[in-house]
């Protein structure tokens, strides 16, 4: 059995991520009556969180400065 979450929007399921599914295959729909939109959004930020602490992709070099303006600078624009 494959579980595919997701959310419904517009008429639509969209799975949070892509699925392979032959044509003519029964499926079964499950709609999570207590899970709102906003804590899966939270969930997929967790997951992108959990995904960058665990990337271990070195970066060679020093982060370049960023050079914010000053509020004097910003009042002229």
């Amino acid at each position: 059995m494959l579980v595919v979450t997701g959310i419904f929007e517009n008429g639509r399921f969209i799975p949070d991520t892509s699925v392979s599914i032959p044509q003519s295959k029964r499926v079964t729909l499950t709609i999570e009556e207590n899970c709102s939109v906003e804590t899966k959004l939270v969930n997929k930020w967790r997951e992108i969180g959990e995904a960058i602490l665990a990337c271990d992709e070195y970066l060679p070099g020093e982060p370049a400065p960023i050079l914010l303006r000053t509020a004097a600078e910003t009042e002229v624009l």
